[in-house]
């Protein structure tokens, strides 16, 4: 989360992420990445987790994705 302080004004920025494994959209809202060795557990907003195997290639904040390799 990024927190903004404009003119006394407070603006929240909220970073999800969508995760693509293989070239295609395996979760989204996803806002924690845990790797261990070649598992990687997803977690989103909600509390929702997925394990994947494979090994992150790319986190783009600006795209908002993570490229799993797998």
């Amino acid at each position: 989360m990024i927190n903004i302080n404009i003119n006394k004004t407070d603006l929240t920025a909220m970073c999800e992420l969508k995760v693509i494994l293989k070239g295609k959209t395996i979760m989204e809202d996803v806002v924690r990445l845990t790797a261990d060795k070649d598992a990687i557990k997803l977690q989103s907003i909600l509390g929702e987790t997925k394990t994947v195997h494979g090994r992150i290639v790319d986190i783009n904040i600006t795209k908002q994705e993570a490229i799993i390799d797998g």
